[in-house]
């Protein structure tokens, strides 16, 4: 009996491994058949389930749903998933200029919304005879031979536009002035009518429709345009003329206004 004992305990170890292995094993397979039902159902999505049917275009009040979605790319039958909302975006704004942002939303089974936001004029730079239409964020939206109305001009920026692509500047310093200005008169709303980067010592602006402004260099554009508005607050509403802020500093904060007298 005694010798029969460690038998039987090295017997019922082995077939306690055994089962141990055995689980692990079925275990294993479970977990392999779920990663393939996966990722066949993945493949599946991406290939034969969820074709698109109907695009739902929405928001434009520049273009069409037709334009929209030829313009697009979008097909009828493509994936909903597959869809690089991305690619679209970059194809609608390269090929529709006037469409600032895009929100898709997909709606199973077949569904896609497109939900658009147009951009609204803000500038227009005057470049080789030719005026291109920019919005705020300085996208190109148009071109024409004459000025649109009711938005500021630009001249000699020396700036690169072609419609429906990004504004690029000549240099960084451009840029980084163009932004400042903007912003400052924006700040103290002051309406722009036009700005001359020709001169960089002799920066002119037009404002309020009653008013010519030089400014002078690049330097202290943020402080010469926050004394432009004390000046022009002190200014009777009537009054029309030319401002000089160019030879403003911080240890001369000084400004004249020459009154322009019409002639009867």
């Amino acid at each position: 009996m005694k010798q029969a004992e460690p038998r039987d305990e090295f017997i019922r170890k082995r077939m306690e491994r055994q089962k141990k292995i055995r689980k692990r094993r079925l275990i294993i397979t479970f977990i392999f058949l779920i990663c393939l039902a996966i990722c066949v159902g993945i493949i599946l999505s991406l290939t034969v389930f969820f074709p698109i049917e109907k695009v739902i275009v929405s928001g434009s009040k520049v273009y069409s749903s037709e334009q929209v979605i030829k313009k697009s790319g979008i097909e009828i039958g493509d994936n909903l998933f597959v869809v690089s909302e991305s690619a679209v975006e970059d194809r609608l704004k390269a090929k529709l200029p006037y469409i600032e942002n895009i929100d898709f939303k997909r709606e199973f089974p077949s569904t896609l919304k497109i939900k658009v936001k147009d951009a609204s004029e803000y500038a227009c730079y005057f470049i080789d005879n030719e005026y291109y239409t920019v919005s705020r964020e300085n996208w190109v939206l148009a071109k024409s031979e004459i000025p649109p109305e009711n938005i500021f001009v630009v001249t000699g920026s020396k700036a690169l536009c072609n419609v429906g692509s990004q504004v690029k500047f000549s240099d960084e310093e451009t840029k980084l002035l163009m932004e400042e200005l903007i912003a400052s008169l924006s700040n103290e709303k002051i309406d722009i009518n036009s700005v001359d980067l020709s001169n960089k010592i002799e920066i002119t602006l037009r404002v309020n429709s009653r008013f010519t402004v030089n400014l002078g260099t690049t330097n202290n554009i943020t402080e010469k345009i926050k004394h432009l508005r004390a000046m022009i607050n002190n200014i009777s509403n009537e009054k029309r003329g030319k401002i000089n802020l160019s030879m403003w500093s911080e240890s001369n904060p000084k400004g004249t206004f020459t009154e322009e007298i019409e002639q009867n």
